[in-house]
C-alpha cells in the first residue's frame, strides 16, 4: 500500500530520533558518506587542502577537506566531539547559525592557509584534511561562551570551560611540535588560522546572525518602499490651500 511521504522525514532521520539537532546529523552523515567513499575508492587527494592546488584554481578544496578522514580514529572521535559540543551550540544558536559559522570556519581557515602560503612559499608545500582544525575552532568557541561551566573531559579530567579553551590551544601548540619541531607548527596552519577566527568570533560577539540580519534586511525593504510609495503625497490644509507650515510661539 503506497503511503505519502511526509515533509517532515528526512529531518526527522537527521535527528536520529530526535536526540541531536539536525544540523548535526546532517554534517555527520556528510562526514560519514565521504570519509567512506574516500576508503573504498582510495582517493583522498580530491578533497585535501592545497594552497598549491587552489592557486592553480581547484577552489573547492575550501569546503571538502573537513569532510574525510584520514584514520578512523578521526572519523570516530571527531564525530563524538561534534555530536557533544556542536549539539549544545546548535540548540544555544540556532541550527541555522551554527551551520553557517562551521562553513566560515572551514572557508575562512582554508583561505587564511592560502594568503600565508603566499607570503611563505615552502606553505605551499602543506597537505590537510580532517576536521580537527574546525572541530578545535568550535570547542575553543564552546568554551568561551561557557568559561565557568563544570564539564568532564572524555568523562574522566573535570574542567572548567576556561581550562578547556587553554588545553585547546596548548594541545594544537605540542601537536605541532610533536609534528616536527618548530617546522611542524607550519604544518598546523590550519588548526592556528581556524582558532584565530573562532576566537575572533567569539570576542567580537559577531557570530553569524542569519535571523537578526534577515530581520534588519526586510525592515530596510519595508521603509524603502514606504518611502517611494509616500513620494506623491502631500499635506492638505483645512482651508484647502497648500501653505507652508507656520508656527506659533
Amino acid at each position: 500500500m503506497y503511503r505519502p511521504r511526509r515533509t517532515g522525514d528526512l529531518r526527522n532521520s537527521l535527528t536520529f530520533g530526535g536526540r541531536i539537532p539536525a544540523a548535526i546529523g546532517l554534517l555527520l552523515a556528510l562526514i560519514l558518506i565521504a570519509t567512506a567513499g574516500s576508503w573504498i575508492l582510495r582517493n583522498q587527494a580530491w578533497a585535501v587542502l592545497s594552497p598549491e592546488l587552489m592557486g592553480a584554481g581547484q577552489w573547492w578544496r575550501l569546503v571538502t577537506w573537513p569532510f574525510v578522514q584520514d584514520h578512523p580514529l578521526n572519523l570516530l572521535f571527531g564525530g563524538f566531539m561534534l555530536y557533544q559540543f556542536g549539539s549544545q551550540l546548535a540548540y544555544d544558536w540556532g541550527e541555522g547559525r551554527f551551520l553557517w559559522t562551521f562553513i566560515a570556519l572551514t572557508i575562512g581557515a582554508g583561505l587564511i592557509t592560502f594568503v600565508l602560503a603566499l607570503l611563505l612559499p615552502p606553505l605551499n608545500a602543506l597537505v590537510h584534511v580532517g576536521m580537527w582544525p574546525v572541530l578545535d575552532a568550535l570547542l575553543l568557541m564552546w568554551a568561551l561562551r561557557y568559561p565557568d561551566q563544570q564539564m568532564s573531559f572524555w568523562g574522566v579530567l573535570p574542567m572548567t570551560g576556561r581550562t578547556m579553551a587553554i588545553l585547546v590551544v596548548a594541545g594544537t601548540v605540542l601537536y605541532g611540535l610533536a609534528a616536527g619541531g618548530v617546522n611542524g607548527l607550519f604544518l598546523f596552519t590550519p588548526h592556528f588560522a581556524a582558532l584565530f577566527l573562532g576566537w575572533v568570533l567569539s570576542r567580537s560577539r559577531m557570530g553569524i546572525p542569519l535571523r537578526r540580519w534577515k530581520l534588519a534586511w526586510r525592515d530596510f525593504r519595508l521603509e524603502r518602499q514606504m518611502r517611494r510609495r509616500s513620494r506623491h503625497l502631500k499635506v492638505v490644509r483645512k482651508n484647502g490651500q497648500d501653505e507652508p507650515p507656520r508656527w506659533l510661539n
